[in-house]
């Protein structure tokens, strides 16, 4: 694992998965309680640091960038949430955790669900944050618009613009911040010239028609998950409606759910205060 730096930067690791190069951040002390953080579609391990850098007191903080996102390698098979589970059940065979806490996000719940269903007896804790085994309509509709527009857009034409984008995002980060959000989710085109979002155009397959056909196995898959679970809903989501979260937590064995006040979808960025806060108290709870 390479160093940083700036250790609140998190530190570099590279495994290999199914033949491909996967790319993960650490932070924190060595020997702490391993947390597994997910990031969602389009996004990249970084989207994690100011969420890491709360929990990593008295942990060892880790996120991966998934198959075709960020330094991770695109992969010439499968998007499908089996795929990515794959990936997570052989990232924490290589970093041999016995039990671990697993926290995701968005497209990244759906993944932590499918892993779970097999493997909850190696997680002390489950956080689904705002994504069910399907989601609302309006939601839906979004994020698969959002990824349609996101393969067709031009980028940033030079780094300014980019760091202007990424300053949107996170109101009063610092330069130094906003630089390694650039550097992780951008890559040069070298025939525009422009700086595009790093991720496999082919992830649209992930909202797709496949991702439907998974909604079922998903489902069923919450019944099997024994480790206590939380969900967290973003009163504000249009992905995660106040009824699929009830019938989540129905579902889950041993299943809780909180609401974060003042956030739509992406609510580790419009609450990371709150949402570290309520991740927290229920793994140290």
């Amino acid at each position: 694992m390479n160093k940083s730096a700036n250790p609140g930067a998190g530190h570099d690791g590279y495994l290999t998965l199914h033949g491909l190069r996967c790319h993960y951040l650490r932070w924190g002390v060595d020997g702490g309680d391993p947390v597994v953080l997910l990031h969602g579609l389009m996004n990249n391990a970084r989207y994690w640091e100011h969420i890491a850098e709360r929990l990593s007191p008295g942990h060892a903080v880790y996120a991966s960038d998934l198959r075709g996102h960020g330094e991770s390698e695109h992969a010439p098979g499968s998007y499908l949430v089996w795929a990515f589970a794959m990936d997570l059940r052989d990232f924490v065979r290589e970093l041999d955790f016995e039990a671990f806490d697993l926290v995701a996000h968005s497209i990244g719940s759906r993944v932590a669900m499918c892993y779970a269903r097999d493997h909850s007896h190696r997680l002390k804790h489950l956080v689904l944050a705002d994504m069910g085994p399907q989601m609302a309509d309006q939601g839906a509709r979004g994020i698969r618009r959002t990824t349609g527009e996101s393969r067709k857009a031009p980028g940033f034409g030079t780094e300014a613009e980019a760091l202007e984008h990424y300053a949107g995002m996170y109101p009063g980060a610092s330069k130094e911040f906003l630089m390694r959000q650039v550097a992780a989710g951008l890559a040069l085109d070298e025939e525009t010239g422009n700086l595009v979002f790093r991720f496999d155009p082919a992830i649209h397959e992930a909202t797709g028609r496949g991702a439907i056909a998974e909604i079922p196995y998903l489902w069923e898959s919450l019944e099997h998950i024994k480790c206590p679970t939380l969900v967290i809903r973003a009163a504000k989501s249009k992905v995660l409606s106040p009824e699929i979260a009830a019938e989540m937590v129905r579902r889950l064995p041993n299943g809780r759910l909180a609401e974060i006040p003042d956030s739509g979808h992406q609510v580790p960025l419009h609450q990371p205060e709150a949402f570290a806060r309520t991740v927290r108290e229920f793994l140290e709870g």
